[in-house]
């Protein structure tokens, strides 16, 4: 019996940008219809450059400044709270998370501590041990990891994808454009290659260290 590849996929992401949102929809989607192991992580990316992208992804006045340090703030505290919701496990967290947008995307409510909690009681976590975890430095520590994990992977911009996938131990693929379920598909595809199909993973491949 032959053994399941796994294919891994680090998904970097805006916690409170709607593209980022779209993007782990259609990550989770996506894993859903492999065959093979999908392991996917959320890693929360901050930095000016995102959340500015944010502001012209939502026609928001880039130049108002107060507005602009308000959404790095609130993602930062989305960041944290993804942070202490992950020490329960990953998967809990991505269910977290997305509870947490959709509250704030689809129903408008502004990013206050009741509203994480109330997205944690959702999610079915330890509300207890979840509040504990916020509060400590164990959720910073977390936060800086992933922001060095950006940085060695040289993502600068939110969404962005890097996916490793057992049957090219060598390479990973990295996009940090448009990403789609027709281009991972075709990452993963292990088929023979048509000259397009050659070029498409070409395009995306990077050495991993």
């Amino acid at each position: 019996m032959a053994l399941t590849n796994t294919i891994e996929i680090f998904l970097f992401i805006n916690p409170l940008g709607r593209k980022s949102f779209e993007a782990e929809e259609m990550i989770e989607s996506f894993s859903k219809e492999r065959e093979e192991k999908v392991k996917v992580r959320f890693i929360p990316l901050l930095n000016f450059r995102s959340v500015k992208k944010q502001l012209l992804d939502e026609k928001t006045n880039p130049t108002s400044v107060d507005h602009r340090n308000k959404l790095y703030t609130d993602s930062f505290n989305a960041s944290l709270a993804f942070a202490a919701a992950s020490m329960q496990g990953k998967k809990k967290a991505r269910n977290f998370l997305m509870i947490l947008q959709n509250s704030i995307m689809e129903n408008r409510n502004v990013l206050s501590r009741n509203v994480v909690m109330e997205s944690a009681q959702s999610a079915k976590l330890d509300l207890e041990m979840f509040e504990e975890d916020l509060n400590s430095d164990l959720a910073k520590r977390a936060f800086t990891k992933d922001q060095k994990l950006a940085q060695e992977m040289a993502v600068q911009d939110t969404p962005a994808c890097v996916l490793f996938n057992d049957s090219d131990e060598e390479y990973g693929y990295r996009i940090d454009s448009v990403i789609s379920k027709q281009l991972l598909h075709g990452l993963c595809s292990d088929q023979a290659l048509s000259t397009e199909d050659s070029d498409i993973k070409t395009k995306y491949r990077f050495q991993t260290v």
